[in-house]
């Protein structure tokens, strides 16, 4: 009978080694959600924590509470760029509708969600803070690919929307002003989110060839009028609360599209009198 007793030494050995390393790993991970939840930390402590925390199969939970506890803007815009977690998302929608908050805590929040609608897109806290008349997103270089032990629900994305769209009324002007603009964003990207309540948009004919578009809506809004057969569209954009006039040559009638489909139609009418 042979015994191969190298052999198993060395598995021994491994096996202990790696036990080893798992519980040292466990060791690494409660310390650092510690230093994560802690109400006060120096910068060598949060410089550790952070680079360990994301790693952790609690870490994520941990992140979640630090954003319900902390006001430091800079910890929690960094985890923004290293880990996607259901439990962050969360924190981050609690801050940014939250009055009582900081407003630039509130920005972080709202920015941190849109990571969440789509990674490789955001816009910078500069921009948040002062947003000009023509939002739109930027992209992200390297989007974060690290997802969490409880990764992002499917129905995030249409909650991401809801709530820049909510916060639009906000009390906090800055913060209205910064959803204001994440919401025109997503919606001119994303058209078919957005909804349209019936009556909130109408298509009329005012004279002969020329229609009459009117948005009843917050936010501006891009069409397509459709102009007989065959298919002959013409983009609009018609700003939020605004009507806009066009004449174009149709026969019998045109229909107004909206994120390919069909909102409204209208006939030609009686000839214009000057």
């Amino acid at each position: 009978m042979t015994l191969h007793r190298p052999a198993v030494v060395v598995v021994a050995w491994f096996c202990s080694a790696t036990s080893a390393a798992a519980q040292q790993r466990h060791y690494t991970c409660q310390e650092a959600a510690q230093v994560v939840v802690a109400p006060a930390v120096t910068d060598t402590q949060a410089r550790w924590a952070f680079s360990e925390i994301v790693g952790c199969p609690d870490g994520p939970a941990a992140i979640a509470t630090r954003w319900r506890t902390t006001d430091n803007v800079a910890h929690l815009w960094t985890w923004n760029y290293l880990i996607r977690d259901q439990r962050i998302a969360e924190a981050a929608v609690e801050v940014a509708r939250d009055a009582a908050r900081p407003t630039e805590l509130r920005l972080v929040a709202l920015q941190t969600l849109i990571s969440y609608f789509d990674s490789s897109r955001t816009m910078e806290l500069s921009y948040l803070r002062n947003p000009g008349p023509f939002p739109h997103l930027a992209s992200v270089t390297h989007p974060t690919t690290r997802v969490g032990t409880q990764p992002p629900a499917v129905d995030l994305r249409a909650r991401v929307y809801t709530v820049s769209r909510e916060l639009t009324t906000d009390p906090n002007p800055v913060v209205a002003r910064a959803a204001k603009a994440i919401w025109q964003a997503l919606t001119d990207d994303w058209p078919a989110l957005a909804l349209l309540p019936a009556g909130t948009v109408a298509l009329e004919n005012v004279c002969g060839q020329k229609f009459r578009i009117t948005n009843h809506n917050d936010i501006d809004l891009s069409f397509q009028l459709v102009i007989g057969s065959p298919y002959h569209p013409k983009g609009i954009r018609i700003p939020s609360q605004a009507s806009r006039d066009m004449t174009v040559d149709a026969k019998d009638s045109v229909q107004l599209r909206y994120a390919d489909r069909e909102i409204a139609s209208a006939a030609v009418g009686p000839p214009c009198h000057p």
